[in-house]
């Protein structure tokens, strides 16, 4: 080598190096939903929103403490709970009243509404001619009642016996009435639980694939074990008679409800007529259940002061939705198990179906963005087709049953009753039928019976009438009648005699109860044979 030459320098090749930081100093991390988890956010939309303000404010070289004490005053943990209304919203009433028990009635109904009515979620709200407290809780809807509800499904504004419906079938006049009857009982199942193993019925509706939902999940056989069941309370099985009118049938033909108008014509307007009052039974029930505490659960976190019975799940969430979806399975299902007993029984008859109605009256619907919510309130608005909706609304078991379009009239929210309503409630209706010993009087029952239902053929599945669901219990249907089209709620095309009738009647009486009562009477029985042989006792010694 040339020593004058400096040597060629070692080739490298050209790689970036990063020159690592000392040991003392740890880099900030992207920050991560876990990370504001940690720090108090709670899971859902506030979170989504607070982790993207999070990390713009990451990239401002804020230090976490300080990230964090900023991000709390943009993007609070929790946003102010939402109180009620400071005043209830709008209520409009189509009811009258003439007596002080009809007046006491109305006021009752009226507070609850009131306090019902201010959840801020509720628009307004109304009382139909049938209306009467459910009960005395706090922001109880009363029977009768509905209200409009913007975005937002209050489960106790439907109550425990969602869906609750009428059903009819409309087919030959050719079977003498007691046979007909006879045919019912047999298909048809009231009181309590299920139908027995071996008695069950089936129907499609059993195997949709909903059992994943969440509200549903788990109630499979109990949909199984009660299709095909009644219930008792105010559920009937009625067998009636139709005979349309010209103008009537003209009034049908003219709504455009004309396959019901055909049927008319080529069966000269006379019919028998099976109609059906049930709801959606245990399974409905274990939906309320199970809506109810949802909702609880979110208003309890994002509210304050808000009553059980006004407590609601909004729609957007994922609980609402999928809320909504299992109520529109129930709607399914309950009108299923309406169908079984009409397929049973005209199976059994020989006959099938000219013309068939029904109408939910214990339900959620939704208009737009509002879902009304009725405790017995009959759809009278129009239909996709723009027909005036079709509706039955039973009066008593004495009386006739009315089949209505719907005037659509908005001021009520564009409903109308569901049936006749109480004045008194079951307890304070049967106080008069009591005897000292606050049991029922059997002969007293059979005296206030007999002239009501002269006639008919009415029959209880469990053997004892219940006085408390005879025509003696409910409001005057005269009047009910008459304020059905006093208030423009609906226009009547028909009216449904009744020829018989099946309620469940009293339900057995439980063997404790029976036990209790044979030991009070037999306590009764000694105090006065005591009394007796004292006052025997006296009579001799003087």
């Amino acid at each position: 080598m040339n020593p004058g030459t400096l040597p060629h320098a070692p080739r490298h090749h050209h790689h970036t190096h990063h020159t690592p930081p000392p040991p003392h100093i740890i880099m900030p991390m992207e920050i991560k939903a876990r990370d504001l988890l940690a720090s108090g956010w709670p899971e859902g939309p506030l979170l989504g929103a607070a982790l993207r303000r999070a990390r713009e404010l990451d990239t401002a070289g804020l230090d976490r403490a300080h990230l964090l004490a900023r991000l709390e005053q943009e993007c609070p943990k929790q946003l102010p709970l939402i109180p009620p209304r400071a005043s209830a919203a709008p209520l409009a009433e189509a009811i009258e009243t003439e007596t002080a028990e009809e007046a006491a009635n109305v006021a009752s109904a009226r507070q609850r509404m009131d306090e019902l009515l201010r959840a801020p979620v509720i628009q307004r709200g109304v009382l139909m001619p049938d209306a009467c407290p459910s009960g005395n809780a706090t922001a109880t809807i009363p029977v009768g009642g509905a209200i409009a509800v913007e975005n937002a499904i209050i489960p106790g504004a439907h109550s425990a016996d969602i869906c609750c419906s009428m059903f009819a079938t409309l087919f030959a006049d050719n079977h003498p009435h007691e046979e007909l009857m006879n045919h019912l009982q047999k298909v048809t199942h009231f009181g309590a639980g299920g139908r027995p193993r071996g008695q069950q019925l089936t129907a499609p509706v059993l195997d949709e694939p909903v059992w994943d939902n969440p509200f549903l999940s788990g109630l499979r056989s109990r949909a199984q074990d009660f299709l095909g069941t009644q219930g008792d309370g105010n559920h009937f099985a009625f067998l009636g008679h139709i005979q349309f009118t010209e103008t009537q049938h003209a009034a049908l033909e003219t709504a455009g409800h004309t396959a019901l108008a055909a049927a008319i014509t080529r069966h000269d307007g006379n019919f028998n007529v099976l109609v059906t009052h049930h709801g959606s039974r245990g399974l409905g029930a274990d939906l309320y259940k199970r809506g109810q505490k949802a909702a609880r659960a979110w208003c309890d976190k994002n509210t304050k002061d808000i009553p059980d019975a006004a407590a609601w799940l909004p729609a957007a969430t994922p609980a609402g939705a999928a809320y909504w979806d299992a109520l529109q399975y129930i709607s399914r299902w309950t009108r299923a198990n309406h169908t079984v007993l009409h397929d049973a029984f005209l199976n059994r008859i020989g006959q099938r179906p000219h013309a068939q109605i029904g109408n939910e009256h214990n339900f959620v619907w939704k208009r737009a963005a509002t879902y009304l919510h009725g405790k017995g309130a009959t759809p009278a608005w129009r239909d996709t087709q723009d027909r005036p909706l079709l509706g039955l609304i039973p009066l008593n078991m004495a009386r006739e049953i009315l089949l209505v379009l719907g005037a659509d009239n908005t001021t009520y929210l564009s409903l109308c009753p569901h049936g006749a309503g109480r004045n008194l409630s079951r307890t304070a209706m049967l106080r008069p039928y009591k005897d000292a010993d606050g049991v029922l009087d059997p002969a007293r029952v059979k005296t206030a019976l007999a002239p009501l239902t002269q006639g008919l053929d009415v029959r209880w599945f469990n053997g004892a009438p219940d006085l408390s669901e005879s025509p003696l219990a409910y409001k005057d249907a005269t009047k009910v009648k008459a304020q059905i089209a006093r208030y423009g709620l609906a226009t009547l095309v028909g009216e449904i005699q009744p020829r018989g009738c099946i309620m469940a009647g009293a339900p057995p009486e439980p063997h404790w109860q029976r036990a209790r009562r044979e030991k009070r009477a037999a306590h009764k029985a000694e105090r006065q044979e005591e009394n007796r042989e004292t006052r025997q006792t006296l009579h001799k010694q003087t």
